[in-house]
């Protein structure tokens, strides 16, 4: 596969970095979790009645295939369902799916029986055709969907075979497609360009929406499979974090997401809930313009690398829940190499002088560009700007609102841009969306190439087999941070509290970017 097959459209590329919102944990997976809690007091698990999921906000659209934020995809996984999912140990596994996909000897075609039996909530049968339409969708380069990084230039088109039989033809191998399938929501052919609502095959369906608001969900009484779930589950926005957690103490919302780190400690000593903290697949991306001076140049790059202040950023920022990074890929992707070990966890300064001495470089001055939406990402850059200070190394901040700092990093008008996304909604435990920005050829690579890197890429992608994957793309994690052009200070966890009065939230589905809503049960 050729990496030149990356360069996408904007909206595709920005779909590759799955909705930019500069700054804000994006949606958003592999196995490492550590859990303060698991939910649950040793109460009976009944099915019915109903739960109350607090959010910060809720998304404006309710079709999955628009975004891959988890303010949309958390609130649409009881609706819809994919090819293949997940089982009790994170493989991926036939769901919508009769079986395995059938692969050419070229790599060239798959084809993939649809399970028999499965309706959607309208009463109509899954067919090949709905299949096919979903796949043909975000495989339009003109489509406006996130998902169409994953899909348009590689995938050349989808058709039925009769009613059972998709058959998916590619423009080059195509392995990690497999991973691809196990996320993308498959919903009924006729509500492919609505956004205002989405029709499924999983256990709930859309009962009532007040915009920006709510969002709740009713059972859907002829779901093909098992649900003994609540009859309702209802997603609340609530902004502040703080009235969040009032709510969860009161019992008014029965689990909290986007807790803030700082609450992790006190939530630990209150036995009526539970707190989860987890790897999860949510990077701290770092764009290097290396077109012109100084990040031109390697060492001057290695010298920034070496002076950040890691421990500094998951003390002060993250309250000790973030670990100190290595490379771009964090514990819950199959890319992290746990023995990589370059950069120190404090700031390095005399080795980062060395580097700008042998560059010739005599006091760097830059601009960081952020996003102000985020707290925690404002704070990091301010962290990091005292840690590079040691080094003689002089960093301006320069805030911008999303919206902006998304112009600038499309544009690349920027010196050094950061920002924090999570991939596990679209991707799970597999690197593609976070590595592909690297690539020599694509758009948004701004002056950066390595050929080992673009070749390892390319067989990562096009391979099957996800243990040679892993291997390729853990290669390729250490390439870019020794290039020191993917450098995050920390690899943030996932962290979600609930209350003891219902079933513990699985920490395997959190390390790939899901909630599992519809599997939570009252106790009684």
């Amino acid at each position: 596969m050729k990496t030149d097959s990356l360069a996408m459209s904007r909206r595709g590329l920005l779909g590759t970095l799955g909705v930019i919102t500069a700054g804000v944990t994006l949606a958003g997976c592999g196995g490492g979790t550590s859990t303060s809690g698991s939910g649950g007091s040793g109460g009976k698990p009944v099915a019915g009645g109903a739960l109350v999921l607090g959010l910060p906000a809720l998304s404006d659209y309710l079709n999955p295939l628009v975004a891959t934020t988890n303010a949309l995809a958390w609130v649409t996984d009881p609706v819809v369902e994919t090819l293949y999912t997940y089982d009790d140990q994170m493989r991926s596994v036939p769901l919508l799916a009769a079986g395995e996909p059938t692969i050419s000897k070229d790599g060239l075609t798959w084809t993939i029986e649809v399970a028999k039996g499965v309706t959607f909530s309208n009463g109509e049968p899954l067919t090949a055709e709905d299949v096919a339409a979903v796949i043909n969708h975000v495989s339009d380069p003109s489509a406006y969907t996130d998902w169409t990084s994953y899909f348009a230039y590689f995938v050349s088109g989808a058709k039925a075979k009769g009613p059972r039989t998709v058959v998916i033809s590619l423009a080059m191998p195509y392995g990690v497609l497999r991973s691809h399938l196990s996320n993308l929501p498959i919903i009924h052919r006729d509500s492919l360009k609505k956004n205002d609502t989405t029709i499924g095959t999983g256990p709930y369906v859309i009962d009532k929406v007040t915009q920006g608001q709510s969002v709740l969900l009713r059972r859907n009484e002829s779901y093909h499979g098992t649900a003994g779930g609540p009859d309702t589950l209802e997603y609340r926005a609530i902004p502040d974090a703080g009235t969040r957690l009032v709510n969860l103490r009161e019992g008014k919302i029965h689990v909290m997401t986007d807790v803030p780190a700082s609450n992790v400690a006190t939530l630990e000593k209150d036995d009526s809930l539970s707190v989860e903290v987890v790897d999860a697949p949510i990077s701290i991306l770092t764009f290097f313009n290396a077109t012109k001076a100084p990040f031109d140049d390697v060492r001057v790059r290695q010298a920034l690398a070496h002076a950040m202040d890691r421990e500094g950023v998951a003390e002060l920022v993250y309250a000790g829940t973030a670990a100190p990074a290595q490379g771009p890929a964090g514990p819950a992707l199959e890319a992290h190499d746990p023995d990589l070990e370059i950069y120190s966890a404090a700031p390095n300064v005399e080795r980062a002088k060395e580097l700008l001495a042998e560059a010739g470089v005599d006091g760097v001055e830059f601009t960081l560009t952020i996003s102000s939406s985020s707290e925690a990402t404002v704070k990091m850059a301010e962290v990091l700007a005292q840690g590079w200070a040691k080094a003689g190394i002089t960093c301006r901040l320069e805030t911008t609102d999303a919206g902006t700092w998304i112009t600038r990093w499309m544009e690349g008008d920027y010196q050094l841009s950061m920002t924090t996304y999570v991939t596990g909604v679209s991707a799970g435990a597999s690197a593609f969306p976070l590595f592909t920005s690297y690539a020599s050829s694509n758009t948004m690579n701004f002056g950066y190439s390595n050929k080992e890197a673009d070749a390892l890429m390319s067989q990562a992608w096009a391979t099957t087999d996800d243990a040679e994957r892993a291997e390729l793309t853990r290669q390729v994690d250490r390439i870019l941070a020794e290039d020191a052009v993917a450098v995050p200070p920390v690899y943030p966890r996932m962290i979600v509290a609930q209350r003891r009065d219902v079933t513990g939230l699985d920490a395997g589905q959190l390390a790939v970017g899901r909630l599992d809503a519809a599997n939570l049960r009252r106790l009684a």
